[in-house]
């Protein structure tokens, strides 16, 4: 195995996507990989090697997920198996509409300095509720925005096509027991495990 490469994505991932993790699991991995993860681990921040975690059969790994969401082939209940959709023909015409593309992209740059600067006043010990509610409020902004020129920067895949992903960032892996998809944003779709904190930050 060349480590070289390994090291160098672990410290991207560490430099880059700090706080993004929240749980690995590795699933019955070969004997040798054990071998390999005590060499890794050193290299990680202990907290995020503390967050993968081994499962050796379904009983450990629904530790982690509802047995309803485990698909069959892994010893769960969920009998769901994959299917590609395929792309769309004018799926990705949007794209073509830079002068759209362009606007979304100047006042999203403009929330983002006004964002910034806010987080720097923040920083510097202003903690008044006026400058935590407006970060707050340009938090949002952020979010929303990023979703309303999500369609002309990015081309449309299968989990668009699913629905997997739908409208304003929505993750809905799993219907609801009457078929029907939630709308609310969330990406947690099974209970967290004791000892994980659903803070908001993995």
């Amino acid at each position: 195995m060349d480590y070289g490469p390994v090291r160098f994505m672990i410290k991207c991932f560490e430099a880059n996507y700090p706080e993004s993790l929240g749980v690995v699991l590795v699933h019955k991995s070969p004997w040798i990989f054990q071998g390999i993860w005590k060499i890794i681990r050193g290299w990680l921040d202990p907290v995020v090697a503390a967050k993968v975690h081994f499962t050796r059969n379904v009983e450990e790994l629904s530790e982690f997920i509802p047995m309803d969401h485990i698909t069959a082939e892994l010893g769960g209940k969920d009998t769901w198996q994959y299917s590609y959709s395929e792309s769309r023909p004018g799926e990705n015409d949007i794209l073509k509409d830079k002068a759209t593309r362009d606007i979304l992209v100047d006042e999203r740059a403009a929330v983002v300095k006004e964002y910034e600067s806010m987080t720097q006043q923040w920083l510097h010990g202003k903690l008044d509720n006026d400058v935590q509610e407006k970060r707050k409020e340009l938090t949002e902004k952020l979010r929303k925005g990023y979703w309303e020129l999500d369609p002309y920067v990015r081309a449309r895949t299968y989990y668009d096509r699913t629905g997997m992903l739908g409208p304003g960032g929505r993750v809905q892996f799993y219907a609801s027991e009457n078929g029907a998809k939630h709308t609310e944003g969330t990406t947690q779709n099974g209970p967290i495990p004791a000892g994980h904190a659903d803070n908001g930050v993995d």
